[in-house]
């Protein structure tokens, strides 16, 4: 038996960061992320937990709970993937054979795992995954079925293994924009004037309406509200033990909204790997380039506080066409204070380190502001997508740094030549 999680469309592996450490908290709202939320709200704090059909990681936010995650994927590529965006350790291997000895799991989880095995197949996997699970262990899954009643075959096969099983629609009505705009290729009932609208959109109004749909979806739980009978995407909760609530079992959402400053040490601490830094909507979601980095678009702020801030160190890079005869100019500010002004003339990496002023250094509540004189949009090479996202620069590593710690270096450095652009060439806007 192979198989792997990902369900749908996610078919290769994308730049996207599934990294506790990168999520931000207004992000538990989108559509995207439902199915994760779902098992967050789930799951004890602190467990042990078994992701079969991993992909890239995708239940990577439940290190905010103290989950201990193992993932297995019969794709060396996810598997590497999942380890990389936070998973405690991944395998490759054939889900129906897990590599693992029984009773070490206090969960089961699977996202797209069972929806096309024939009934044989599933129940031998559902055996499989009930081995590794402890005696009061729980299996948690997302299954897409054809129709309604291929949902309630699933109940029963778990039936077979599971003392007890229970099964939810998963609010099928509540869809990403870019999941109804792939459904509109395989249903007729869509009203096409809402597709067409949908195909508007820009980067960001999408990204509004997809937390949008997010919100409706979290309500449509936490209220208990009936859904059709007729849905075709399900949930299913199963143990042998009594099952408690279907939703929100063990719900601390906490750890959404502070998690520990793992990358703080005695020279100061990272920015864009805490939770306690707030960088606004001037920059788009982390993606991997590698490494893991935000773009900025033309203007864009982190906020953060410290005790004291001596120097600011970065890396970052662009992109841009014509740098040569059209530089790209980019000035950074802390409290509006300016630090640093220069051009852009070169691809590659750039090293930057800055003092910041005797006034500034004890301020407490901090704001770096980071200002392009012009952006430009990536071109996808293939395929659908269409990617309308300004950018200038993008930066990681950001750094800050108290009086006694050491500095990189006073002047700024290029380290490497001209890299590779996972995003594509940059067109001129």
């Amino acid at each position: 038996m192979t198989a792997n999680g990902n369900a749908g469309k996610q078919q290769n592996l994308s730049d996207e960061v599934f990294d506790a450490r990168y999520f931000k908290a207004l992000d538990r709202f989108d559509i995207s992320l439902a199915p994760t939320m779902w098992v967050y709200d789930n799951v004890r704090a602190g467990s042990q937990l078994l992701h079969v059909g991993c992909g890239a990681g995708t239940l990577a936010l439940l290190k905010r709970k103290g989950v201990t995650i193992t993932g297995v994927d019969s794709s060396r590529e996810f598997a590497l993937a999942a380890r990389r965006n936070g998973y405690d350790a991944s395998f490759q291997a054939d889900p129906g054979l897990l590599p693992f000895p029984g009773q070490s799991f206090d969960y089961v989880v699977s996202f797209g795992l069972l929806d096309a095995l024939a009934a044989t197949e599933e129940e031998s996997l559902l055996s499989e995954m009930k081995r590794v699970l402890r005696t009061d262990g729980v299996s948690l899954h997302g299954i897409e079925c054809s129709n309604a009643a291929t949902g309630t075959d699933h109940r029963t096969r778990f039936l077979k293994v599971f003392q007890h099983a229970a099964i939810e629609p998963r609010y099928g009505f509540c869809l990403s924009a870019e999941d109804f705009l792939d459904a509109d290729g395989r249903e007729s009932n869509l009203e096409p004037d809402f597709i067409e609208y949908l195909r508007g959109l820009s980067f960001k109004e999408r990204r509004a309406f997809d937390l949008a749909m997010g919100y409706v979806s979290s309500r449509v739980s936490d209220l208990g509200v009936s859904m059709p009978s007729n849905a075709t995407q399900f949930l299913l909760k199963a143990s042998d033990a009594p099952l408690g609530p279907f939703h929100n079992e063990h719900r601390d959402r906490r750890g959404l909204f502070s998690f520990p400053l793992t990358d703080q040490s005695e020279n100061g601490w990272c920015l864009d790997r805490s939770s306690q830094a707030v960088f606004d909507d001037g920059w788009f979601q982390p993606v991997f380039l590698p490494p893991v980095v935000r773009w900025l678009g033309k203007h864009g702020c982190i906020r953060f506080q410290t005790d004291e801030v001596a120097t600011i160190t970065l890396d970052l890079m662009t992109q841009m066409p014509d740098l040569t005869g059209q530089p790209l100019g980019l000035e950074i500010s802390l409290n509006r204070v300016k630090i640093c002004a220069f051009s852009l003339y070169k691809h590659g990496w750039l090293q930057l380190s800055m003092s910041v002023p005797e006034v500034l250094k004890s301020k407490g509540d901090y704001e770096l502001e980071f200002r392009a004189n012009r952006t430009a949009q990536p071109c996808q090479s293939g395929g659908d997508a269409q990617d309308d996202r300004e950018l200038s620069v993008a930066v990681c590593n950001v750094e800050v740094r108290g009086q006694k710690s050491e500095v990189r270096g006073q002047k700024s450095e290029v380290r490497g030549q001209k890299s590779d652009f996972k995003l594509g060439v940059l067109s001129n806007r």
